[in-house]
């Protein structure tokens, strides 16, 4: 009997690579894992969460446990514009939307926004799940060529003339898979092309506090305000369980997006995001995430080390600035994909950059390695393992 399901569909809706690497971890907790980008479980603050749940209730009474504003709890709602203004993003509560997540809020863009034949350009390699997402809602997504520094001005500029996108989809900075960020001048050159386009693009920015070296670099919000749909989060900070997400939003989008989600989830956890507030709001947020900046540094230059003494000569490496992601490539002859399951044989875990590209012939040739959840005693050992394979 016919599902009614579109094949097209039904191949969105089966399970990734990412899920299937969150499946067999949990069946195997002896493997060295670089595949999941989570945070690191010994770093979830369990006692701090519990004591920021206890301060909300205090402070706000039954209110945090009570149906709330579709757009966000109030308070949080004012946190997350003071968190925003340091990142240069000046705009009122207003503009904002709080999401079940980063990944929450870019699938209520979707839902507004999206519809079967609708187009979709991405950089190239970009985040697989969102892909995903994308085409769950039967869009075509079509990848933009890009270099070291992020996706090119010029190839930008001759997609959107011959494809006239809904919206561009972009992680300018410690970019998932990738760890590349865009430079400003870049940053300012997109932003110039995506203007004179008038097209809307959705800057992706959930790793934009785990900085470990350089200056903070400008959102592209700031170089187009009109035209951008900013993502942020604090399940990278905070806690992923919690589901906060942040977005600002074009106002003639979010009127929509709010609509959209008061009939799929009514709103966020309240509860939650009063914790949240709380968690922003006082000074164990801001030691809570140097903690973090301080151990996943430490973990990525393990993990450059450990590249540079073990992988054999034709592979090369990323070294990014902040994030939790290295990018390495083999020769072009390299299958990585190959080497998934002999990996997991010997006891080591990564996920093949061939999950990060949207079109059918990808390169083969890449690994993407995830870092921060690995204990910093066993990278090393994981690296020399991956690299004997790769030998």
């Amino acid at each position: 009997m016919s599902t009614g399901v579109a094949l097209g569909r039904e191949t969105t809706m089966r399970s990734g690579p990412i899920d299937d690497a969150f499946a067999t971890l949990a069946r195997r907790p002896d493997v060295i894992s670089f595949a999941v980008g989570a945070p690191d479980p010994a770093l979830l603050p369990g006692e701090l969460v519990a004591s920021l749940a206890a301060a909300a209730i205090a402070k706000y009474g039954n209110s945090a446990l009570q149906y709330g504003l579709t757009q966000g709890f109030p308070p949080l709602l004012e946190q997350a514009r003071i968190l925003l203004s340091g990142r240069g993003i000046g705009c009122s509560p207003e503009r904002m939307h709080i999401a079940t997540g980063g990944s929450g809020a870019l699938h209520n863009i979707c839902m507004a926004l999206l519809y079967p034949g609708a187009v979709v350009l991405v950089e190239t390699p970009t985040y697989g799940p969102a892909v995903k997402v994308f085409r769950s809602h039967g869009a075509l997504v079509v990848e933009v060529a890009s270099d070291a520094d992020g996706i090119l001005p010029e190839a930008l500029d001759n997609a959107l003339a011959q494809h006239d996108p809904v919206f561009v989809y972009l992680l300018p900075t410690f970019q998932n898979p990738t760890g590349r960020t865009m430079s400003a001048a870049r940053r300012a050159q997109v932003a110039e092309v995506i203007t004179r386009h008038d097209v809307l693009v959705v800057e992706d920015d959930v790793y934009i506090d785990l900085r470990y070296r350089g200056e903070p670099l400008p959102t592209l919000w700031s170089f187009a305000p009109d035209r951008t749909a900013y993502i942020t989060s604090l399940s990278k900070t905070l806690a992923p369980a919690l589901r906060i997400g942040i977005a600002v939003l074009p106002g003639d989008l979010l009127e929509p997006v709010l609509a959209l989600k008061q009939g799929i989830d009514m709103q966020t956890s309240a509860f939650n995001q009063a914790i949240a507030a709380e968690f922003l709001g006082t000074p164990v947020g801001s030691a809570h995430l140097s903690l973090l900046v301080e151990t996943y540094a430490a973990k990525l230059n393990t993990v450059v080390a450990a590249l540079a003494k073990y992988f054999p000569t034709g592979f090369t490496w990323t070294e990014p600035d902040g994030g939790m992601f290295v990018w390495v490539e083999g020769p072009t002859d390299f299958d990585a994909d190959a080497l998934v399951v002999p990996a997991l044989h010997r006891g080591v875990a990564f996920l093949p950059g061939s999950a990060f590209f949207a079109a059918t012939d990808t390169p083969r040739n890449a690994i993407r390695l995830s870092f921060a959840t690995v204990p910093e005693h066993r990278i090393e050992p994981g690296i020399e393992l991956l690299a004997g394979l790769c030998a």
